[in-house]
């Protein structure tokens, strides 16, 4: 028939591309953005440079070839544009520049580089900084490791594994690879390279510091960009995530968060003068984390824009309220006020000085992601991308049903119900209850693949956010801190019990599933209740002990989200870990991890898996090889295509939608 809409599959994966990174030309005609595709074919993942003319409304790609082009940046000039890719080194990352009307990519930097990481134009046009890993000079560039010396407190980190010996430092080249020179060279790493506007600094964050691992703030310094020892301009306040510079070269913007008020306080927009450093928090009043706080499986978790200066007193900013995310400008004299509004996920930002309008990505439940351009005055936006647009309107695809829900801890919570929109289920449809990960970050009116797939299929999807979900508030933030699953639990249960109450649930068909902080909460629930017929844990914790020992950054957990280390209270780390309650975990239960994940490590997996088999429960248990903690957003396309699958068979197996004769024969089985 024409016009029928498909049921999402696990293989649209491949269909769904990521449009993302746009960074508009400096005379405004043109926006450079950055598509991720996914191949089945050879199971990888390409990246490509796209050019859209601002005048026409028309896109078009602008590098091709099996590789990643990323992080396109003009040259001030316009003449060019920069990138990173992996063209002819499929295991290190290098700096590129491409004419901006087309023509060969030439590569800039050269060895001893190994990775560049993120790069700056200076304002002449003709260098560049760039923050990069290089290899050692006596390094030869192939070497059977046979042992590993342990030295640093962290070494290891999800995603890149094993610390390879390397820190990250502040380069410099000119714009033809020549003079390519190491402006850093302290024992520690640094990040967010960025040129002064006048052509004196290269500002960048470091952590300068005899060990830097013990730490968890960062500091702002100037480097001279002819070279010289590096100046402090913040005070060591807590950890900074990037900076910008102000259009006079007088001022730094960036995101950061005061320790002394806690690791779970807000995020707030900071800015400091760089003659006379006076760090000042714009956004103390607001009460909210600025930037996208708000998951999606559609893209990687990427580095926030940050603030970005659109005059010498006003910065645009990203920021999660209430499940949303939206743009929102402050002025040095702190005055915060939304610039967009809408039920959506915009999840990057770019603007410049000088333009009355901004470019934006936005996501929806029902929207994987396009750009958009929106106007500073009020927020009018319209869409510049359709990338997703036939993908999109040839499948079924579900709006999920807002409420708010009061729970036995005093507050509300938001929450979130997709229910199917055609066979092969009708009312009362089986239900699975999704719990986000963070354990402080947030879901919302945002892009999930995985959540439309499995409503594809039949079953109905309920996600909340509880108590330490973020865009509600420090106070709401921080209510877990020290106890993760009763608070949660409550706040879960209510939400189930008030989707029941609204009817079309089938109360006796109820799953949970979840990842990473999650995952701890699928173990935790169904440790502590027997209403789940069926649980998907992902990339969990069961063992909050082995968690600071194993876990890339566990020593942040013990001194943050715990009453000190396992070695100061053993008794409050044995009572909130799930595998303490193993006993009581009767709900038949699929564990899916990965053996790279280094954020969650395997074993957290392992004894949880043995214990239930030494107990005869029905488990199940796959490990994907070689993907890490972000295997859903990140994890080589087959992979990220069988993980679904799996979840969606294990739902099938225990809690069938359909007819009553199915779940009269499910029933029976669990009975059993």
């Amino acid at each position: 028939m024409a016009g029928e809409k498909h049921p999402v599959l696990a293989e649209d994966v491949v269909h769904i591309r990521d449009v993302n990174q746009p960074t508009i030309s400096p005379d405004g005609r043109r926006v450079a953005f950055c598509v991720v595709t996914h191949a089945l074919e050879d199971n990888k993942t390409y990246s490509h440079l796209w050019v859209l003319d601002v005048a026409s409304g028309e896109s078009r790609q602008f590098t091709f070839g099996q590789h990643r082009d990323m992080l396109p940046r003009w040259s001030p000039d316009g003449r060019w544009i920069a990138f990173l890719s992996n063209r002819g080194h499929e295991k290190e990352m290098h700096l590129w520049i491409i004419p901006a009307d087309g023509g060969e990519a030439r590569q800039v930097t050269s060895a001893p580089i190994v990775r560049v990481i993120d790069f700056d134009w200076a304002p002449d046009g003709e260098h560049l900084t760039f923050t990069a890993k290089a290899r050692a000079e006596d390094e030869p560039e192939e070497e059977e490791i046979l042992w590993r010396e342990v030295t640093r407190l962290v070494w290891k980190m999800d995603g890149e594994g094993w610390w390879d010996g390397r820190w990250v430092q502040v380069w410099r080249v000119a714009r033809d690879g020549s003079d390519q020179k190491v402006l850093t060279d302290a024992p520690v790493n640094h990040m967010c390279p960025r040129w002064s506007p006048d052509g004196r600094w290269i500002a960048c964050i470091s952590k300068r510091v005899p060990d830097p691992d013990r730490v968890f703030f960062d500091d702002i310094f100037l480097i001279p960009a002819e070279g010289g020892p590096p100046r402090q301009i913040t005070r060591s306040q807590g950890p900074i995530s990037t900076l910008a510079w102000s259009p006079d070269s007088t001022r730094i913007a960036y995101f950061s968060k005061e320790l002394a008020r806690g690791f779970n306080s807000n995020t707030e927009v900071w800015v400091t003068s760089i003659d006379q450093p006076a760090p000042q928090p714009l956004t103390r009043h607001f009460d909210r984390s600025v930037g996208d706080q708000l998951l999606s499986d559609g893209r990687a978790l990427l580095g926030d824009p940050g603030p970005l200066w659109v005059d010498t007193d006003t910065l645009l900013f990203l920021c999660s309220d209430e499940g949303r995310t939206n743009v929102y400008q402050v002025t040095l004299k702190g005055d915060v006020q939304a610039v967009t509004q809408g039920d959506h996920r915009l999840y990057t930002l770019h603007a410049r000085p000088g333009l009355d309008w901004a470019i934006a990505g936005r996501s929806t439940p029902v929207d994987p992601g396009e750009l958009i351009r929106f106007q500073l005055a009020d927020g009018a936006w319209t869409p510049v991308t359709r990338l997703n647009e036939s993908w999109r309107e040839s499948h079924q695809l579900v709006m999920p049903e807002h409420f708010r829900v009061p729970t036995p801890g005093g507050v509300e919570i938001d929450a979130w119900l997709m229910t199917p929109s055609s066979a092969p289920s009708a009312p009362p449809y089986p239900l699975i209850v999704y719990i986000h990960g963070g354990p402080h970050m947030a879901y919302g009116w945002s892009w999930f693949h995985e959540f439309q797939y499995l409503v594809s299929h039949g079953y109905a999807l309920l996600y909340t956010n509880p108590r330490g979900s973020q865009s509600y508030g420090e106070a709401f933030n921080d209510a877990i801190r020290g106890n993760w699953g009763a608070p949660v639990q409550e706040d879960i249960e209510a939400a189930i019990d008030a989707v029941i109450q609204r009817g079309g649930i089938d109360p006796e068909r109820i799953g949970v599933a979840g990842g990473s902080f999650g995952g701890y909460m699928v173990n935790w629930l169904i440790a502590h209740s027997n209403r789940f017929r069926a649980a998907v844990t992902q990339r969990c914790v069961s063992n909050m002990i082995n968690l600071v020992g194993n876990d890339d950054v566990g020593h942040y957990f013990c001194q943050w989200e715990a009453p000190g280390c396992p070695w100061d209270n053993w008794e409050w780390y044995i009572t909130h870990s799930p595998l303490t309650y193993v006993k009581n975990i009767h709900t038949p239960l699929l564990i899916i991890h990965s053996d790279q994940d280094h954020r969650c490590t395997i074993d957290q997996a392992e004894q949880l898996y043995r214990a239930l088999r030494l107990l005869d429960r029905e488990v199940a248990f796959i490990v994907f090889v070689g993907a890490s903690h972000g295997l859903s957003r990140t994890g080589k396309p087959k992979q990220r295509v069988e993980r679904l699958k799996r979840i969606l068979g294990w739902f099938q197996k225990h809690m069938p939608p359909g007819s009553d004769e199915e779940k009269a024969a499910t029933t029976a089985q669990g009975e059993r």
